[in-house]
């Protein structure tokens, strides 16, 4: 499979630029793990990352929770196409707006996927990511305050907006996880 036009922006990213998307990444989840501490003290953390735009992510991702975190943690990457992602270990093609795959996880993340995927589907991606929790587990997802504050349904960049107020109220259901599907970090 020939990768979109967003891949092959990424592929030509220079490692300098990528290392700063990886310590903002970092930034941010050391924010949210203030404010949202972990449960669990012991054992490796199994996480499901959920879209992921270059292949030098892969293990950053590994990397930055084992680092903010100061856990092991096992990582399963998920991406609609996996071709931008060759090489890298423990990456699955796989929609999902379709339930996870290898659940329960301790953490689900997905950094600015919402926009990714259309409309009527995100929902299904952010049940999926709070359905393969562990009682206790933790859906993070990221947004770009763009993707939920625009009032059309596409976005500048022709992604598609995020309806974040209705995801919060359609989200008043307890996910098979045990909890909540109410918190949703954004930058």
């Amino acid at each position: 499979m020939a990768l979109s036009e967003y891949h092959k922006k990424y592929i030509h990213k220079p490692d300098g630029e990528i290392a700063q998307r990886v310590n903002a990444k970092k930034q941010e989840l050391a924010r949210i793990f203030q404010k949202v501490p972990l449960k669990w003290k012991q054992g490796p953390l199994k996480l499901a990352v959920l879209g992921c735009g270059d292949k030098r992510f892969v293990a950053q991702h590994k990397k930055i929770f084992r680092q903010v975190l100061k856990r092991a943690v096992e990582v399963t990457t998920f991406d609609i196409t996996v071709d931008h992602l060759a090489g890298e270990s423990n990456v699955f093609q796989h929609d999902c707006t379709l339930p996870l795959p290898h659940a329960p996880y301790d953490i689900t993340y997905g950094h600015v996927l919402l926009k990714f995927i259309k409309t009527e589907k995100q929902f299904a991606v952010l049940k999926n990511s709070f359905d393969a929790l562990k009682v206790g587990g933790l859906a993070i997802h990221v947004l770009n305050t763009e993707d939920y504050e625009t009032t059309s349904q596409k976005l500048p960049d022709g992604l598609w907006s995020v309806p974040l107020k209705r995801w919060e109220k359609k989200s008043d259901t307890p996910a098979k996880g045990g909890g909540l599907m109410s918190r949703v970090a954004s930058k």
